[in-house]
């Protein structure tokens, strides 16, 4: 286990962009356009504008109090449960992308072909820990039920947990009423699925996300508030201001989840880095996505919140080289900084706009590395070896220890898709590339993925309950 974080801001640093935060919140305020939530807020004592609503710092701390700082996402299958809070990382696949990188085809729309293709193959893969949500968007469903095929396939074709649809209150409510089919009980006494409430930047929500939240935390569902801040943009340029800015705008996300249920799990969260000042894109791959990442963490321990943040994320077009160091760049740091929920663990490309199998697939190798580099050292008398450094000396070698033996399948990370052959022997296989085993490995997981025993009735119920909605 890591002994320490990553850090580069200061607690002099720290406190500065928390009271710059509440400055915000007090004097410029946060915007709520729906008058439900506003009515909340003023119930609560709270000062409200039209949308605007204003924080009292103390208002700001009495409610992060009321945060777990660790829950447990529940699976179908119990043995594939996730802890959220307790020191390592859970590591989610990729969200939102409208296209697909084909191998052969390249750029494409999805289908709910390869969405569901896509739902088996994180199921089968051995380092994501939830199977997702909105992993692509598939073209040929109607946008407006198309979170209810989705919900389906993560039901019906995995038994990891899942996130859920927040698309305005019908996606969120759709969500608990599936949910409460699956696990034959009304939602609410346990955390069973996650919902991903945006905020929308420069300090807003939109009334579709907060119609979104207020589900979740009536059926107290845990709830990742996160930002997508753009520095030059939608935020300061300057990446303190964007962190102070933000924090303000995730601050108020966070109260306003409380104020509604006291106690609603909440992960306070960050993707939010600058824009490419040549084109003005997103620049995910960038040094200054992982200083943000870093920053958020930190910020999150300084609240004693919960952490979203990070992922294998990548301005690359294609699982290339460029793809494969911009993303061991965004995850490491991430797993550096004690991140403790990581969606886009795999697959992403293109700045958020396009997903790969075979990125998720070399992703997932990638949060393995990350897992068993996140053990550290361990230093006991055992693993000190002195005895088989004796027995050895200066004449033998060790490859014939019983000690070597013994841990010979254990100690190390054993691969999946990472070549180690040698040069001859890629010369002569055919000189394969990352992405082409990849490939291989994503089809073939999928060919052999067997659906998890569901009883036939609530397959049954799943199907009507999306049936009677989308007819």
């Amino acid at each position: 286990m890591l002994q320490g974080w990553c850090e580069f801001l200061s607690p002099d640093d720290l406190e500065r962009i928390h009271k710059t935060s509440m400055k915000v919140m007090n004097e410029v305020g946060i915007s709520f356009p729906h008058e439900e939530s506003i009515a909340v807020f003023e119930a609560h004592g709270f000062k409200a504008d039209g949308e605007k609503v204003f924080f009292e710092e103390q208002q700001v701390l009495d409610a992060l109090a009321l945060v777990p700082h660790q829950f447990t996402v529940h699976a179908q299958n119990p043995e594939k449960n996730v802890v959220v809070g307790d020191g390592n990382p859970v590591f989610a696949p990729g969200y939102g992308a409208p296209f697909l990188v084909d191998y052969e085809a390249g750029k494409r729309e999805p289908t709910m072909a390869d969405y569901e293709d896509l739902v088996r193959l994180a199921d089968a893969l051995p380092n994501q820990d939830i199977s997702g949500h909105l992993l692509v968007e598939p073209s040929d469903v109607p946008s407006g039920t198309a979170h209810l095929q989705m919900l389906k396939a993560h039901m019906v074709h995995s038994d990891k947990p899942f996130l859920g649809s927040t698309e305005g209150q019908n996606g969120a409510a759709n969500t608990m009423a599936m949910a409460s089919i699956l696990f034959g009980e009304e939602i609410g006494e346990r955390s069973v699925t996650v919902g991903l409430i945006n905020s929308l930047s420069p300090l807003g929500y939109s009334g579709e996300m907060l119609r979104a939240l207020m589900v979740y935390a009536h059926h107290r569902q845990p709830i990742v508030i996160a930002a997508l801040a753009m520095a030059g943009a939608t935020g300061p340029i300057t990446l303190a201001g964007l962190l102070a800015m933000q924090n303000a705008e995730l601050l108020a996300g966070v109260v306003f989840a409380q104020l509604v249920s006291p106690g609603t799990p909440v992960l306070y969260g960050s993707t939010s880095t600058n824009i490419d000042m040549k084109t003005g894109s997103l620049a995910v791959g960038s040094p200054e996505l992982a200083l943000m990442i870093s920053g958020h963490a930190q910020l999150a321990r300084y609240y004693g919140l919960p952490a979203r943040s990070g992922g294998a994320l990548s301005d690359a077009s294609f699982p290339d080289a460029q793809a494969g160091f911009e993303s061991m760049s965004s995850l490491l740091t991430t797993v550096n900084s004690g991140v403790d929920f990581v969606l886009h663990a795999g697959g992403i490309l293109s700045s958020y706009l396009a997903f790969s199998a075979e990125k998720l697939v070399l992703d997932d190798e990638m949060c393995g590395m990350l897992r068993q580099y996140e053990k550290g050292i361990e230093v006991t008398s055992d693993t000190l070896g002195y005895e088989v450094i004796a027995s050895v000396g200066s004449e033998g070698n060790y490859l014939m220890e019983l000690n070597t033996v013994e841990r010979s399948r254990s100690e190390f990370w054993a691969p999946t898709v990472v070549d180690r052959s040698g040069l001859e022997e890629w010369m002569a296989g055919g000189r394969e590339r990352a992405v082409d085993r990849a490939h291989a490995r994503w089809k073939r997981l999928v060919a052999q993925h067997e659906d998890p025993p569901l009883e036939v009735t609530t397959v049954r119920q799943l199907e009507r309950f999306v049936e009677d909605r989308t007819g």
